[in-house]
């Protein structure tokens, strides 16, 4: 868990954070009063400390001249944006500024017709979404802190929200991205861009590479009918397997959210869910598109849940929406005002691992009941994406131990489920010491090597993400360099490197999870032969090639297969180039924020970080 208070930084003396104070001056507003450091120092959850000074610059151009200054002065930068992280992912401290981006809150340019707007980091999420409105178009991003979280924050943290189902995380929504390097140099990353997918390694690496300034979105039109419907389920497997079941008849829900029989019950201890106290899980769908879309795809829905659900509940008009969503929207609230010490877990695994996955939290709540109250789970069943919510008093000495510890058990069940640390809360510091668990040493220098190429003195966001280094890492510093040239504009394609190692060419559908695992030397024709004997489909297999391999379309993918790769890969397994060690980047998880995004530098890369030899997919059922 995240400690309370960031730990001092004792390697600055006065003098030269007040020369350094001095040279920013003319860039930002200064404030060092100890109140309002406090205050912006201090995540939604309290998490946080307290730094040397904060600054508030105005404009794009002051960042890039404030990151030049802490450059020459070594003085290490925290960006602030909306401060709705829940991972300690914001430490201040003395020693430390803190670099409020607040004030960039501009929303640049708006084009209806290309469907894309330019906005500053510091545009509220729920702000553009009220601009957008009026058009008839929408940011897909809807975290429940949606009225606190900024765009830049979205991008990186790579947020999620119930909807990113059928719309994807913020990853899939950046066209491009200003990014103020920690040397105060300034890039702008673009989805299009040949090569290593740099933009993707800047998305979710929780502001420890760059500083964004400014961010191209892609929008999409607001669905002309939204319904709901919510299915109470006897057994959490036959709430899996409903939705499952749904997904298998080609219809993609807008959203699939998950509430627990203790979460229900421990909620209505705060207010009135509305939902059935009898039931072991509870389900709520979005079904959305056009009025022809809605009228085809909601029968089809409600039949399946009518087969197999104890209630099935439908809400079409907003009012009724709004009180059929109001608890599983409002429990981050309530956790809130319900005076008990609570804390917000975020773990994923595939889809079908969730009855499991549930299982082993109640579980371990059980385990821990001299401690703690009880444990709540909700989240994102469609993408596996699940927030165990533990409860405890405040006044039991029992209960700091027993939270540790049923964190633990929760992190590495969730883990043997084949999922990951983090979906969408990202690792912060709350998470860092389950880095090592998610990934090997040579995993974990890779990592490293990124955090070195962007930030070689280590300024920047310092103490997030990352665990100390270990005598296991090898050393990967050829993987960091060709990092560093890729970001400096230096990088080359190796006509020489190998795309491919292992001759692996399986081929395996997960239908109740919706990905594919293959070999990276099965050919194209090859995939989509399987494929279409499952009856999906994966947006990354173009319609023609051949004997062309897999491995070989990712390793140099440009133009519309490039963006399509980016839009379906899930993982990697890979070689990396110093003494080709074998490494896992990714698995079968819909969404997960664990570490920087490691799989996006083999797009394009052709074989300069290493070669590939498996990759994961996003598929889709035929309709």
């Amino acid at each position: 868990m995240a400690t309370e208070t960031a730990p001092a930084h004792t390697g600055l003396d006065r003098s030269i954070i007040d020369r350094f104070s001095a040279a920013v001056a003319g860039h930002a507003d200064v404030i060092t009063d100890n109140h309002v450091l406090t205050d912006r120092g201090h995540d939604f959850w309290g998490v946080g400390g307290v730094a040397e000074l904060l600054l508030h610059p105005h404009s794009r151009a002051e960042v890039a001249a404030i990151m030049r200054i802490a450059a020459e002065y070594r003085i290490p930068v925290v960006p602030r944006g909306g401060a709705s992280n829940c991972s300690g992912g914001m430490m201040p401290a003395s020693g430390r500024v803190l670099l409020d981006l607040s004030n960039l809150n501009q929303i640049i340019d708006i084009d209806v017709d290309g469907r894309c707007a330019r906005v500053e980091p510091g545009v509220v999420n729920s702000d553009l979404q009220d601009r957008l409105a009026p058009h008839g178009l929408c940011f897909s991003p809807d975290p429940v802190s949606a009225h606190l979280a900024t765009v830049g924050g979205n991008l990186i943290e790579n947020a999620g929200g119930p909807h990113a189902l059928k719309y994807g995380v913020t990853y899939n929504h950046i066209l491009a991205a200003e990014v103020v390097l920690p040397d105060g140099a300034t890039v702008t990353l673009r989805v299009d861009d040949d090569g290593p997918d740099l933009l993707g390694v800047i998305i979710g690496s929780e502001g420890t590479l760059g500083i964004v300034t400014e961010v191209t979105v892609a929008l999409r039109p607001i669905a002309e009918v939204t319904h709901s419907l919510m299915g109470a389920f006897a057994t959490a497997r036959e709430a899996a397997d409903t939705i499952a079941a749904i997904i298998a008849t080609g219809v993609v829900p807008a959203a699939v959210e998950w509430l627990d029989r203790d979460g229900i019950a421990g909620l209505q201890q705060f207010y009135d869910t509305g939902y059935p106290t009898d039931a072991d899980s509870i389900v709520l769908i979005d079904v959305d598109g056009s009025a022809v879309e809605v009228s085809h795809d909601q029968p089809i829905v409600e039949r399946v849940l009518r087969e197999r659900a104890t209630e099935v509940r439908i809400a079409e008009t907003e009012k009724d929406r709004a009180a059929l969503w109001y608890g599983r929207l409002h429990a981050p609230d309530s956790v809130v005002q319900s005076g008990k010490g609570f804390f917000i877990g975020d773990v994923t695994v595939p889809r079908d691992r969730i009855p499991e996955m549930q299982a082993a939290i109640q579980a371990t709540a059980a385990r821990h009941s001299d401690g703690l109250l009880f444990i709540a789970v909700c989240g994102h069943a469609g993408d596996g994406d699940l927030h165990p919510t533990t409860f405890y008093d405040k006044s039991n000495p029992s209960a700091a131990s027993a939270l540790e510890a049923a964190n633990n058990e929760i992190i590495a069940a969730a883990l043997r489920l084949g999922g990951t640390i983090t979906g969408e809360h990202g690792v912060g510091t709350e998470k860092i010491p389950f880095m090592t668990q998610r990934f090997t040493p040579v995993e974990i220098s890779a990592q490293r090597s990124i955090k070195s190429a962007f930030d070689p003195d280590g300024l920047l966001n310092p103490g997030v993400m990352l665990p100390e280094q270990s005598a296991d890492e090898p050393p990967t510093t050829e993987f960091g360099d060709t990092v560093r040239a890729a970001v400096y504009g230096d990088w080359r394609p190796d006509p020489d490197a190998p795309l491919t190692v292992g001759e692996n060419t399986d081929i395996t559908v997960n239908l109740g999870n919706l990905s594919l695992v293959v070999g990276a030397d099965a050919t194209l024709d090859q995939i989509r032969s399987h494929l279409d004997e499952q009856g999906v489909t994966c947006i990354a297999v173009p319609d023609s090639g051949g004997a062309r391999r897999i491995g070989d379309l990712v390793a140099t993918a440009t133009g519309t297969e490039r963006i399509e790769v980016r839009h379906a890969l899930l993982g990697a397994e890979v070689t990396v180039i110093d003494g080709q060690v074998p490494a896992r980047f990714g698995a079968e998880t819909m969404k997960d924020v664990a570490g920087y995004d490691t799989k996006r530098l083999y797009i394009g890369a052709h074989g300069t970080f290493g070669a590939l030899s498996r990759l994961i997919f996003k598929i889709g059922v035929k309709r």
